[in-house]
């Protein structure tokens, strides 16, 4: 073999490892998706986060994809949605969604969505996609908390915390404010009570005086009549 026949032959396996090392690179291989995709009969839907990752308390949007097919060849089903309801759910709550068909991508519906809290959420299909029965509950990927965004570190945990305790030391205040007025009102209605029950007791003795005094009187009116009758009596 030649000088110019082994500098071709190292050079070719030197190529040929370069090639190979670029090949199973990490750096060639594409992150996953968090889009996940389903297979009804002849028709791939796909479900996933308008903006990925999802953190909590930021606009986000429910992302669906119908193709009709498989693989590269798969064609996307407009109109899609007419005849196919698609609810959002979180644990055991569950809400409606309104998709609109995406203006950039045909067979592609978006569902404005501001994810609350931190978690999993999934989509629940009912109904059909031209025929196709389609009854799934497709999980999205987890919601992270937006806190994981914050820099710097917000103290606004501390601030709405001693907030609330001032709140409940308010309220304390107010209740006990609440109890003195209601031990007062108390107080004042058996003060009225013990005054009633004085005035009816007083009007009793009032009336026996008043009785007493009025037999007196018949007793003493009776006793001046019959002495003016004995008088007269007597005259004659």
């Amino acid at each position: 073999m030649t000088g110019k026949s082994k500098q071709f032959l190292v050079t070719a396996i030197f190529l040929s490892l370069v090639a190979t090392i670029v090949f199973f690179s990490p750096l060639d291989v594409k992150p996953a998706e968090a889009h996940v995709t389903k297979v009804f009969g002849n028709y791939l839907v796909e479900v996933g986060w308008g903006n990925e990752p999802a953190y909590s308390g930021l606009v986000n949007s429910a992302q669906v994809t119908i193709k009709k097919g498989s693989g590269d060849s798969a064609k996307p089903v407009i109109n899609a949605l007419k005849d196919l309801q698609i609810s959002v759910k979180y644990g055991t709550i569950t809400k409606p969604l309104d998709f609109l068909p995406s203006s950039a991508v045909d067979g592609q519906y978006d569902a404005v969505l501001i994810p609350t809290r931190v978690g999993t959420y999934s989509l629940v299909f009912a109904g059909t996609v031209e025929g196709q029965a389609i009854a799934a509950e497709i999980p999205l990927d987890d919601v992270a908390s937006v806190d994981a965004l914050n820099f710097p570190p917000s103290t606004g945990s501390s601030q709405d915390a001693t907030s609330v305790g001032q709140l409940g030391t308010v309220i304390n205040q107010l209740t006990s404010d609440i109890e003195d007025a209601k031990s007062n009102a108390d107080a004042a209605s058996k003060s009225v009570s013990n005054v009633v029950q004085s005035f009816q007791e007083v009007k009793t003795i009032t009336d026996n005086l008043y009785m007493i005094s009025m037999t007196g009187i018949g007793i003493g009116i009776a006793g001046i009549v019959i002495a003016v009758i004995a008088i007269t009596r007597n005259k004659q």
